[in-house]
C-alpha cells in the first residue's frame, strides 16, 4: 500500500477589502425568552375557523423587547422550544411543534400537539391541539423558551 501527499503552490491571490479587525460589519442580535410557563388554568379553549377545538395561551413581549421581536418577524427568526421533564435532571428541549403521545388508564391513546405562532404586533400564541378532539381535561403545566434572532 503506497501513501502520496500532494501539495500545490501557486501565485498568492488578490488582496480582500479592507475591513476591521475583529469586526464584519454584520452584528446579530438576540433575544431569548428562557422560561415561559404556562399552568392549566392559563389555557383558554377556542375554536378556528373550522370549528374545531383546541387550547391556546397568549405570551406579551415585554415592550423593553419589541422593536428586536418586529426585526426578527419581519427579517429574522423566532424559533419556539418546549421543555421536557422541566425541573428535573432529566430536563430537555425540543423545537416546536412538538407531537406528544399519550395513553390514559384505560389504555385510550390520542396525539396532543404543541405549537406556537408569531403576530406581527409582539405575540406569541402557544397552541395545543388534540388528535381526538377530547378538551374535557386541559393541557398539563407547560414550560416554553422563546429565541429571537436578527
Amino acid at each position: 500500500m503506497a501513501i502520496l501527499f500532494v501539495s500545490c503552490e501557486g501565485e498568492i491571490g488578490p488582496m480582500g477589502p479592507p475591513g476591521n479587525d475583529g469586526k464584519d460589519g454584520v452584528t446579530t442580535e438576540w433575544l431569548i425568552e428562557k422560561d415561559i410557563p404556562v399552568y392549566p388554568s392559563d389555557w383558554k379553549l377556542v375554536d378556528d375557523q373550522y370549528g374545531n377545538p383546541f387550547f391556546m395561551y397568549e405570551y406579551r413581549i415585554k415592550d423593553q423587547d419589541l422593536s428586536l421581536y418586529e426585526d426578527a418577524y419581519a427579517e429574522g427568526l423566532i424559533t419556539g422550544y418546549m421543555y421536557l421533564d422541566y425541573g428535573t435532571n432529566r430536563e430537555a428541549q425540543t423545537a416546536l411543534p412538538n407531537p406528544v403521545n399519550r395513553r390514559d388508564k384505560d389504555n385510550n391513546t390520542w396525539t396532543d400537539t404543541y405549537a406556537a405562532e408569531y403576530t406581527i404586533d409582539g405575540f406569541i400564541i402557544f397552541k395545543v391541539t388534540m388528535s381526538d378532539f377530547f378538551v374535557e381535561q386541559r393541557p398539563l403545566e407547560t414550560h416554553f423558551r422563546i429565541a429571537l434572532t436578527y
